[in-house]
């Protein structure tokens, strides 16, 4: 009954969303993030990735490099490192290499760097052309059981955030669900029932990335990387975060 729920809300909820996301102020980013996949531990238990660019307003370069627990879908304690250069005459590239340096103990540790199988991108930088809903096939591969034809359907949903009550659009949350090949409801990886701090005043949110680590014997590790659209100083800042969810069979199986 609450998948059934589930399904008919997000349904209005999308289309409300996307309705209104012409209407925002700003749908260009602003500052755009880019992201950069570093991989995953060799059992598949840890992932990071890299976001960098500058920042809106100041032009100052930034890196902030996360690593992931993928069973628990937590960051690592002490991480993410992150790095600002607070110099108009530094570079990018600069702001990376200190970043790298301060996480390469944790990425040393955990052995990440691991490639895995990237199932589909999209490149969008703006909130207007972003995905919110997309398809893959992940086939079984011998004793490395796949998840089958699926997609993944991302939902805004209207939520308040008190430290964002002076903006003239609504913050936004958002849900996860995966779904099968006709649309029915496998698994509902994630639903916001608060905006956390760390993701300022978000307004819109865009599938980015679904990458996955076969594992012998069992499902695969799947990561979402998620464009996170956010008030800035110029307009709407494109900041990423990463969900995780593991698989102990293919769920599209019967």
């Amino acid at each position: 009954m609450r998948t059934r729920f589930l399904r008919n809300r997000l349904a209005v909820v999308v289309v409300s969303g996307l309705a209104c996301l012409g209407a925002v102020s700003g749908a260009h980013a602003a500052d755009a993030a880019q992201r950069a996949i570093i991989g995953f531990s060799p059992d598949g238990s840890h992932f990071a990735f890299e976001q960098y660019g500058r920042q809106d307003g100041s032009g100052f370069p930034y890196s902030d490099v996360f690593v992931l627990e993928t069973a628990t879908d937590s960051w690592v304690r002490g991480t993410p490192a992150r790095e600002l250069i607070r110099s108009d005459g530094a570079s990018v590239d600069e702001a990376r290499k200190a970043a790298r340096k301060r996480i390469d103990p944790y990425l040393w540790r955990l052995n990440i760097g691991v490639e895995g199988k990237t199932l589909v991108s999209d490149r969008a930088a703006d909130a207007r052309d972003a995905a919110r809903f997309l398809p893959f096939t992940l086939k079984d591969d011998g004793d490395r059981l796949g998840l089958g034809t699926a997609r993944l359907r991302l939902t805004e949903i209207a939520m308040p955030k008190a430290d964002c009550a002076t903006l003239t659009s609504d913050t936004h949350g958002y849900a996860l669900v995966l779904e099968g090949a006709t649309g029915d409801p496998l698994r509902i990886l994630h639903e916001d029932t608060e905006i956390p701090a760390s993701r300022g005043c978000p307004l819109h949110y865009g599938l980015s990335d679904i990458i996955v680590f076969p594992r012998p014997g069992k499902g695969p590790v799947m990561v979402v990387l998620i464009s996170v659209y956010q008030f800035g100083f110029e307009g709407l800042d494109r900041r990423f975060l990463a969900l995780s969810t593991t698989f102990d069979k293919n769920p599209n199986a019967q």
